[in-house]
């Protein structure tokens, strides 16, 4: 991870407040995680295959991500999730819990159906909320310029965060 970037997320990540000003960092993470799941389906038609493909790598890479995505849900301000009541905010949440404490007991096809059709509803929403606050100004354009040009976030489409409609 670049100096930079290190730097930005580990003093945001020790002296956070509840704000809206910390939450681009928590979304850019969920962008991450999805755009990481998107790639390890790719290959996969069913949910037999994304179980079974790659000695369950993908599965359980993909697992832990959905878990993180719960994640950085729960941290979120609750006047960004206010803000934006139609994002499943809380069904994230409680998805993670259920992956976290019931790893065993997952139903294949249901993990794969969440990721087939809720996860491009999420981004799409979370790309949009980005879009949305730095036109407004309460996220901070230097930060996404850092992550922009960071290693870290190699999953996030940048260009079409930065293009105003």
């Amino acid at each position: 991870m670049p100096i930079l970037l290190f730097f930005i997320v580990h003093k945001k990540i020790y002296t956070m407040q509840p704000s809206t000003k910390n939450d681009l960092l928590y979304l850019l993470g969920i962008l991450e995680s999805i755009g990481k799941i998107e790639r390890y389906t790719m290959p996969c038609t069913t949910a037999d295959d994304f179980y079974y493909f790659n000695e369950q790598l993908n599965f359980n890479a993909s697992l832990n991500l959905m878990a993180n995505i719960g994640e950085l849900c729960a941290k979120i301000s609750q006047e960004l999730k206010d803000k934006y009541p139609d994002v499943e905010w809380q069904k994230a949440k409680d998805l993670r819990n259920r992956i976290v404490h019931d790893y065993a007991g997952l139903n294949i096809y249901i993990v794969f159906k969440v990721i087939k059709t809720e996860l491009p509803i999420l981004k799409e929403q979370v790309e949009q909320i980005i879009k949305e606050e730095l036109l407004l100004n309460t996220f901070d354009s230097e930060e996404i310029k850092v992550a922009q040009n960071s290693t870290f976030y190699s999953y996030i489409d940048f260009k079409k965060l930065l293009t105003i409609r």
